[in-house]
């Protein structure tokens, strides 16, 4: 197999279809890699993770693992190539190694269709799926695509890449981990760098393609900015095309995202200013969301945010109820906020989430007869 390899990367530098990894070339003699595999896993990993039994349980006989076999065998027409992190003195991948557009459309495919579909829940297979799209985003990236018939596939691909890590931030929350190696922050952190090459391809190619989802994903973009250390939405809205910046999903999406925005806490790297939009107007918030004008999926990225609003507006009800009353010379607490003003305010989906909120956040909550009135201290 090795033998082979080297032949292989031999060919491929004689033909130019490879730059010479052991030669130092200027960036504008390098060559642009070309994928050849028409398997979604190429066929040395295959037989390397074969030999060293790193086959996924979703790559494995089905018809043997249905049967309660624990030792089903590898389904080579189901292995799907593995994410593989750059590290120096790694071997350069050859043509053979990487996949053509048309084949990284066909993997996404079967790995939504399929392996998804045919899964009983999300969390048995999310893990196996979250590697392999990190993977198909790597060869897209290596092969700088160029063509528009290809750069087309990768869009649609990014795209739905990018419906998978939102729809999973949703289905995934909780408050125990749905999976031992799952990892919200990571989930995130492949959504932010999915979407960052998505819109370098709207970018890239606007004039020449039909962008018919830029909308959608330019508006998960603004809600996604909510935790931007730097306030210039409004700038980066009006830098977008007219039919983009004010198409409804984007309205809608701003409209969430001022509603959201503290008024009272500045933002920025080193000169802290507020949000020029920002409007800290939770109730509004809260409607929107649960709107028939917010799409599913824009929810479920507004939803990586409901912890941070509702900190923002316990905040705000510490300030303005840390005035006390005296009673008998005795200073006691504000309980002038009720549990169902909290309820209406941070919807939670039970008053224990309520009150374990409450606990955490303000250090003690007394609890009176039936919740009725809320008694903080700070």
């Amino acid at each position: 197999m090795s033998s082979h390899r080297d032949q292989e990367r031999k060919d491929a530098i004689v033909h130019g279809l490879m730059s010479d990894p052991d030669k130092q070339i200027g960036l504008s003699e390098a060559i642009t890699i070309v994928g050849t595999c028409q398997d979604m896993c190429p066929e040395n990993e295959r037989v390397l993770r074969t030999v060293r039994n790193e086959v996924w349980a979703e790559e494995k006989d089905t018809n043997q693992a249905a049967a309660g076999s624990s030792t089903a065998e590898p389904d080579e027409a189901r292995m799907v190539k593995a994410f593989r992190r750059s590290a120096a003195g790694d071997e350069v991948q050859l043509p053979s190694d990487l996949r053509p557009p048309a084949v990284l459309k066909r993997t996404c495919d079967y790995l939504f269709n399929e392996v998804i579909g045919n899964a009983p829940a999300l969390e048995k297979v999310h893990h196996f799926v979250w590697d392999r799209t990190r993977a198909i985003r790597n060869d897209f990236s290596i092969q700088q695509l160029t063509k528009l018939d290809d750069v087309r596939i990768a869009i649609d691909c990014y795209e739905r890449i990018a419906r998978f890590h939102m729809s999973s931030l949703h289905e995934l929350a909780g408050p125990t981990k749905p999976y031992a190696k799952y990892d919200p922050q990571q989930e995130r952190e492949q959504l932010d760098r999915t979407l960052l090459s998505l819109m370098q391809y709207y970018d890239d190619t606007r004039g020449r393609l039909d962008l018919q989802h830029e909308a959608e994903f330019r508006a998960y973009c603004v809600i996604l900015q909510l935790r931007d250390p730097t306030p210039d939405l409004e700038d980066r809205v009006q830098s977008w095309p007219s039919s983009i910046a004010m198409h409804y999903r984007v309205r809608t999406a701003v409209d969430v995202y001022a509603a959201a925005c503290s008024t009272i806490w500045p933002e920025g790297p080193i000169d802290k200013t507020q949000h020029v939009i920002a409007r800290q107007d939770w109730d509004k918030f809260w409607k929107l969301v649960e709107s028939r004008k917010v799409s599913f999926l824009l929810a479920c990225v507004a939803e990586t945010h409901f912890m941070m609003i509702r900190e923002m507006a316990l905040s705000a009800i510490v300030r303005s109820a840390r005035v006390t009353k005296k009673k008998d010379g005795v200073s006691e607490p504000n309980t002038e906020w009720t549990v169902d003003d909290l309820d209406r305010l941070f919807f939670f989906d039970t008053d224990e989430d309520l009150e374990n909120f409450c606990a955490r956040q303000i250090g003690s909550c007394e609890q009176q007869e039936t919740w009725q009135n809320v008694a903080c201290n700070h």
